[in-house]
């Protein structure tokens, strides 16, 4: 806290505009007349005045500290190739089971399905089978996720080195560290029923920073999530 604090008054006095402040002042200024293109290049949030309010203006009272980790796409892929060839596995062992059983697991759903009593060993297949159900959209929820955390963890990296309007860079090969930094501003906010009242909020800004055949790219910063103070959760 004491670094931010002294790094704003540090380019205060000679007189440079910190890029947090460049940046939080076109987000809040393309919010208020919805520009979506300009906020799309600079965010992953949405920021609607009918629902969140207008930001009228605005005052950074910390940077914090800067926190670095590494891009985990390749983990995580790998991650998400072991569900699928888990799912793979488990799919044969279902169908197998099924094919083994189907004329009883037929008999006892559609019994099951006009509530008529199933007895026996079509009760006890019938029962196997809603669990081998169970399990495979368990498996399908998980090799869902664990796409959409691929899919997350990419564009963290390609949303801050891509410039706006080009071709998504390609981070093969490219050994990338992601940079989140925190921004404590107070903003007077304009609510949607016309008050204006001061709010506290923490802004947390990421870019990338990737290295490949000993070239560095540096990405610009994105903001991630706005925090009001106090609040239950982060603008997402």
């Amino acid at each position: 806290m004491r670094f931010g604090c002294a790094l704003l008054l540090l380019l205060a006095a000679c007189g440079s505009t910190p890029v947090e402040q460049q940046l939080l002042t076109q987000f809040f200024r393309a919010a208020r007349v919805r520009d979506n293109t300009t906020l799309a290049s600079m965010a992953a949030i949405n920021f609607d005045p009918r629902t969140d309010g207008s930001v009228t203006d605005f005052k950074i009272d910390s940077i914090g500290a800067q926190q670095h980790r590494k891009l985990q796409i390749q983990e995580f892929t790998a991650e998400q190739e072991k569900i699928r060839s888990d799912q793979i596995e488990f799919t044969k062992k279902m169908r197998d089971f099924y094919q083994s059983n189907s004329i009883a697991i037929d008999r006892a759903m559609k019994a099951d399905q006009a509530k008529q009593p199933v007895r026996g060993n079509d009760a006890q297949l019938l029962t196997e089978w809603k669990k081998w159900d169970a399990d495979s959209r368990d498996l399908e929820r998980t090799l869902s996720q664990a796409r959409q955390k691929v899919a997350k963890e990419k564009a963290s990296a390609v949303g801050s080195l891509t410039p706006p309007g080009r071709d998504d860079v390609d981070t093969s090969g490219m050994d990338v560290d992601i940079i989140t930094e925190p921004v404590t501003v107070t903003a007077q906010v304009q609510t949607p029923d016309g008050k204006t009242e001061p709010k506290t909020m923490v802004v947390t800004l990421q870019r990338a920073s990737g290295k490949k055949d000993g070239q560095t790219l540096e990405g610009r910063w994105i903001i991630t999530s706005i925090q009001q103070q106090g609040a239950a959760a982060p603008q997402t």
